[in-house]
């Protein structure tokens, strides 16, 4: 399936499904004007990751299981690319030595929480060879026992030769 497709239907089905979205979300929404909580486990788990980009060391499996069941998985238009904590360890430590800079832009979009599955949608932005890129992504998280279970993410890179770029997005 068309991953715009898949995306487009994920958003609006969220924006559709939230109870607390007082307006669907568009790619041009000002997030400051009204920043969603970021007390979720995935929304905290991605304030700590980003931090842990910064910092080499920090990507390691003990860190993981502070957020993640031992055998969670990262599924990615589909396909798992990541299982377990040692997994997950193992998978962003290669990306951070690839160097460059990579943050998820919280707090999300839109995020709301039913029965154990956390609904995100957020800004994916990074910096590598002097060159900036975007992305959107949507998708889930299925908590167990206050742990993530599994993210199943379908993403979007924007690219600005064919329309607006979120505000969010580094153009630099």
């Amino acid at each position: 399936m068309n991953k715009k497709v898949v995306l487009a239907s994920a958003m609006a089905l969220m924006a559709l499904s939230s109870p607390v979205a007082a307006r669907p979300a568009t790619v041009t929404q000002d997030v400051a004007a009204s920043p969603k909580p970021a007390t979720d486990i995935l929304s905290r788990m991605f304030i700590w990751w980003n931090q842990a980009f910064k910092t080499p060391g920090a990507y390691t499996a003990e860190n993981f299981s502070k957020f993640f069941t031992p055998d969670a998985t990262l599924v990615l238009e589909g396909r798992t690319v990541i299982s377990g904590v040692d997994g997950w360890a193992k998978h962003f430590q290669r990306i951070q030595s690839g160097g460059g800079e990579v943050e998820i832009v919280v707090p999300f979009k839109e995020v709301f929480e039913k029965d154990g599955l956390i609904y995100n949608y957020h800004v994916i932005r990074s910096r590598r060879g002097g060159k900036a890129a975007c992305s959107l992504a949507a998708g889930h998280a299925v908590v167990k026992d206050g742990k993530i279970a599994s993210i199943v993410l379908v993403r979007s890179e924007l690219d600005p030769a064919k329309g607006p770029m979120d505000p969010q997005c580094w153009t630099n």
